[in-house]
């Protein structure tokens, strides 16, 4: 058994008892051993939470965010007092980084680092915030050389930290686990019907669909232009978009009317994610045009749905999908390309539902949510038992 210190911003893990990431978290600390979580917070939560034997959570109670490095230096020291730390993990390689490298030394523990994102040698990464990202990029660069242990959650990270010295054994490229048998549960169908109803479907109206954050780097107006195309060849297709539209840069009703395709897009909004495998079910082809992504959990998510795939071939997606297999990637920026598979697919139900089925299948075989803790805790496990470098 081990005890691991982890440095978390998310604060859902103190303000909602019952939700998934302390839910998550329970499991971590039962595998483990014991988990101690020094939790970013303002001021306002200041009680150390007993979440079960295995499980403290410990809030930074900060006036700041500024102030959250320090405070949770600070709440470290006092929660452990004399425990033995076995592990010290941190959720990314910047701010909660930096806390970890402060602690590795006066812990004596090792220190492993995540990142859940593309972001070293990404140029469109660098590009969205010239100066901040820059500075980013340094902070990580500077933890990364004091980590024992670096996690990504996609293999071109892994593979750049071992290009640029890292120990090939001290890295992990670990996905996700987002597969759940929520999204596979075929939905209820006076649910669904009355969902299309809502939406202003018709019954068996073709429905390509996108989940997601339409901030810049998913390039939803990129994805508007490939639809046009779509709907060209296919009038009664409709392009169903679900998140908060408020996110994006961009206009999006503006350019969905500028090209003539208002009537065919439906800009839906953000809903529950325990409400998407219903929203999930609408689709018949989904479709993602990041310039990048960490992992793409929604394409995991869609494939666990069966819903075959069609995306640009970019780092991370081209992890997700097998050309041919689950769905298809096309040359990054070929709209036509793009357009044409998804056409293709709307035309064949057929195939796209063997393309589906596939994609359900390898998503539960690389994805699959109930086996992803038992994977992260052996990481854990593996970084205890390298230890601190030489």
């Amino acid at each position: 058994m081990i005890h691991v210190l982890m440095i978390s911003l998310d604060t859902s893990l103190v303000t909602q008892p019952d939700g998934s990431a302390r839910q998550r978290h329970l499991t971590y600390a039962a595998q483990a051993g014991h988990l101690t979580v020094i939790v970013y917070t303002l001021r306002g939560i200041d009680t150390i939470i007993q979440a079960s034997p295995e499980l403290t959570l410990v809030p930074t109670n900060s006036l700041h965010r500024l102030a959250f490095p320090l405070d949770a230096v600070r709440a470290a020291q006092h929660a452990l007092h004399d425990q033995r730390i076995d592990l010290i993990t941190t959720q990314d390689p910047f701010l909660t980084g930096l806390i970890g490298v402060w602690l590795r030394s006066p812990l004596r523990a090792p220190l492993l680092v995540q990142n859940h994102s593309y972001i070293f040698g990404n140029a469109v990464w660098r590009a969205e915030h010239p100066l901040r990202n820059r500075l980013l990029q340094m902070i990580g660069e500077y933890v990364l050389r004091r980590a024992d242990m670096y996690r990504s959650v996609n293999r071109k990270e892994r593979d750049n930290y071992v290009a640029s010295g890292g120990s090939p054994e001290r890295a992990v490229a670990l996905p996700l686990g987002t597969a759940t048998q929520s999204f596979a549960q075929p939905a209820d169908p006076a649910a669904l019907a009355a969902l299309k109803a809502q939406l202003g479907l018709l019954p068996d109206q073709p429905v390509v669909l996108w989940v997601g954050y339409p901030v810049g780097f998913k390039r939803v107006p990129l994805l508007l232009r490939v639809f046009k195309q779509v709907a060209e060849q296919m009038p009664e297709a409709r392009l169903v978009l679900i998140g908060d539209m408020s996110q994006s840069p961009d206009d999006l009703p503006a350019l969905a009317r500028d090209a003539g395709i208002a009537e065919r897009v439906i800009l839906h909004g953000a809903v529950q994610h325990a409400d998407l495998p219903l929203y999930y079910a609408l689709g018949s082809v989904y479709v993602h045009s990041s310039a990048y992504e960490g992992m793409g959990r929604v394409l995991a998510e869609a494939s666990a749905a069966g819903l075959p795939l069609v995306a640009m071939n970019v780092t991370a997606v081209d992890e997700l999908i097998e050309d041919g297999v689950n769905g298809y990637l096309v040359p990054d920026g070929d709209i036509e390309a793009m357009a044409a598979r998804i056409v293709a697919l709307l035309r064949d139900p057929a195939q796209a539902r063997q393309l589906g089925a596939t994609a359900q299948r390898l998503a539960f075989e690389r994805y699959a949510a109930d086996r992803y803790a038992e994977s992260w805790v052996a990481v854990w496990r593996r970084a205890v038992e390298l230890g601190i470098k030489p």
